[in-house]
């Protein structure tokens, strides 16, 4: 009985040892299979997600390369994921879970218009959107990191040369202040000179020995000293304005010197310095002028005496020839007497210290003058028609643009990354083409309308964002002309020669110079919109002219005022073209602000989907497509491998919820998902 005692033990411990094995085995088996169900479930939400961000909008990626899930409602979203797992809800595996659609939220997500989400897109595409690193700029190719430095060094020029354009603009002082000073000299010495003539009238007067000629004489004697005295006080004010003006251009100068470039400055300062000499010239001539008053007051005083004498010798010679006629000597006639006094009295008057003006008086063609000033006025005219090409229609004046997009996007983009983003508007965007453009020099969407210009421009239809943008391009051709006439010795010779020949008659050197910074400043004007004529007919400018590659005559600048023609030169087999100007000008705008050229590109996009193509959705909204999410689910389930769980599983039944677990998942077009 013992011995079966002991057999019993050894069956017992074996049954509790097999029992404890099995529990361990199977919890081992249970925790693995957990492990495993959560990672299933992973699978799941991440496959559905992948699925879900399948449905990219087809037209926003066949026309513009970009990936952005269309959606209207968190809700639709949630039903949409939830449909996508319904393979991975209905298998029969180990993982006897369920999702219910209550158990799927939306913890965050991102639209393609909101952070920095549009540009990465961009970027992201444009790593691979490139054939080649390679880009053609100037005639030649060079990759974007050159390219950006290139270009920034160009646009850092249209900085300066709206300084020195402003700056021209005052050192001009639009010449109007010059010719005022020059008209009032001319006023004083014409005035001086009519005084002159109206004192010898009066001198003839005396000496003929007629008192009334006299008289009138002497009014007009004295007319003329007012008008000495107001022409002299002309001239003060015109004077007093022009030091004023000057006097101020030192301090601008300095003030913009750190916007300039070495020859800007050196430009600038040989300018200034001539201003500050005719200012300065003037001073004796001044001094010789406003003395005039003091003299006019002696002369006023000197010329009463004399007219008072006339008129007490003519009331006593009234009374001695009445008392003569009292007399018994009726013959006597005075003769004597009237001859001595007039002869006197008119050596008197001709002792007279006359007013005169001794400096040399300037003479400016005011015709040729105007016609200038009519090539200055160019810019706030209608610039676009003078400088589009022959035949070419004019833009349309219809708002098709949104001049203040609402989009919340942002950027980051550092100037490399500025030049790529200019190089995907230059390539999904339309610009300015001269002629009719075919379909291989269209973007894929299809517009024909003038993309570029807005991006740059932000104005709503493409006659004011061509206008906006050929104003643009003249004022940074005009400083950069400017800075070129400045430093070319032949070329400012010839702007004198222009000066003397054409326009003013002076003794004055330095009015002489003033005239020829004012006429450079004409030239460099007239050269830059015939720059803006030659790109806009697919010719090319260099950055600098040079010899060879000006082609505006100085001689044709007054045909030119005239007219408002003007040829563009297609002869430049070197330079940039207009392209190139736009690209250049992407990067600089980029640079200021990425942020609104992205704002108008998303604005382009979203009213091109609208309107072309073969299919135009006009309730399309670019705000409505994600760019990333993120999703949370909760999925219920039980354990299988405790109790009669892995019955109910082989009874394909599914077990009670026994407990639930959470899972994220996120997605994100960039490929930096985790």
């Amino acid at each position: 009985m013992l011995k079966k005692e002991t057999k019993s033990s050894v069956t017992i411990f074996m049954a509790l040892s097999f029992t404890m094995i099995a529990a361990l085995l199977l919890t081992i088996t249970e925790s693995c299979r957990t492990v495993g169900e959560r990672f299933y479930w992973q699978v799941a939400a991440d496959a559905s997600m992948e699925s879900l961000f399948s449905q990219y909008h087809r037209g926003l990626w066949e026309n513009y390369r970009l990936l952005g899930l269309q959606y209207r409602t968190d809700g639709d979203l949630i039903e949409e994921f939830y449909d996508f797992s319904e393979p991975y809800r209905s298998a029969h595996n180990l993982f006897p879970g369920n999702l219910k659609e209550d158990n799927i939220d939306l913890n965050s997500h991102l639209h393609i218009t909101e952070d920095t989400c549009f540009q990465e897109e961009i970027l992201e595409y444009m790593k691979y959107g490139m054939i080649d690193s390679m880009i053609r700029f100037a005639g030649s190719d060079k990759n974007e990191s050159y390219l950006s430095e290139e270009m920034q060094n160009i646009f850092k020029r249209t900085t300066e040369t709206s300084e020195i354009r402003e700056l021209q603009k005052k050192y001009a002082l639009d010449s109007n202040d010059l010719k005022a000073v020059e008209d009032a000299i001319f006023n004083v010495d014409a005035s001086a000179k009519n005084a002159n003539a109206c004192h010898h009238d009066a001198w003839s007067d005396l000496k003929n020995e007629s008192p009334d000629g006299f008289y009138g004489s002497k009014d007009n004697f004295m007319g003329s000293l007012d008008k000495i005295d107001s022409s002299v006080s002309d001239y003060t004010a015109a004077a007093d304005s022009l030091a004023e003006k000057v006097s101020e251009l030192r301090s601008d100068f300095e003030s913009r010197k750190s916007s300039l470039s070495e020859e800007g400055i050196a430009a600038i300062e040989a300018e200034i310095s001539e201003y500050e000499s005719y200012v300065s010239g003037t001073g004796a001539v001044r001094s010789e002028i406003e003395a005039m008053p003091e003299k006019t007051s002696r002369l006023r005083v000197d010329a009463d005496r004399v007219e008072t004498d006339v008129q007490e010798f003519e009331e006593w010679l009234q009374e001695a020839m009445e008392e003569c006629d009292d007399d018994e000597d009726e013959d006597y006639d005075f003769e004597a007497e009237i001859t001595a006094f007039y002869s006197s009295a008119s050596g008197d008057w001709n002792s007279f210290p006359l007013v005169a003006y001794n400096g040399e008086v300037s003479e400016i063609n005011s015709h040729n003058k105007q016609l200038l000033d009519n090539i200055s006025t160019f810019l706030e005219g209608e610039l676009l028609s003078l400088v589009l090409p022959e035949g070419q229609a004019i833009p349309s004046k219809t708002k098709v643009n949104d001049s203040n997009p609402h989009f919340m996007t942002d950027s980051t983009a550092n100037p490399v990354e500025i030049a790529l983003m200019g190089e995907y508007a230059m390539k999904y965007f339309n610009y300015y083409h001269q002629g009719t453009q075919n379909k291989e020099s269209l973007p894929p969407s299809g517009n024909t309308g003038l993309e570029l210009e807005y991006l740059l421009e932000g104005k709503e239809s493409d006659y004011d964002n061509l206008s906006e943008f050929v104003t643009k391009l003249v004022t940074l051709r005009e400083g950069l002309n400017l800075i070129y006439l400045y430093t070319d010795t032949a070329k400012r010779n010839e702007a004198r020669a222009f000066v003397t020949a054409f326009l003013c008659v002076t003794a004055n050197p330095a009015l002489i110079s003033v005239f020829t910074f004012f006429v450079l400043g004409i030239w460099a004007l007239a050269q830059s919109i015939k720059d803006v004529k030659t790109l806009l007919s697919n010719g090319r400018v260099p950055v600098f002219h040079d010899s060879e590659t000006w082609s505006m005559d100085i001689g044709d600048l007054l045909d030119f005022g005239s007219s408002r023609s003007i040829e563009a030169d297609n002869t430049a087999k070197k330079g940039l073209s207009y392209r190139d100007y736009l690209r250049t000008f992407l990067l600089g705008q980029g640079i200021i602000d990425q942020t609104l050229v992205n704002k108008r590109m998303l604005s382009r996009i979203e009213r091109n989907l609208r309107t072309i193509g073969k299919d135009p959705e006009s309730t399309f909204s670019i705000d409505e497509c994600l760019y990333a999410l993120e999703i949370d689910i909760e999925p219920d389930t039980r354990h299988v491998m405790y109790g009669t769980g892995i019955l109910n599983l082989a009874a394909g039944n599914v077990p009670e919820k026994d407990y639930s677990f959470q899972v994220s998942t996120y997605y994100k077009y960039k490929n930096d998902t985790h």
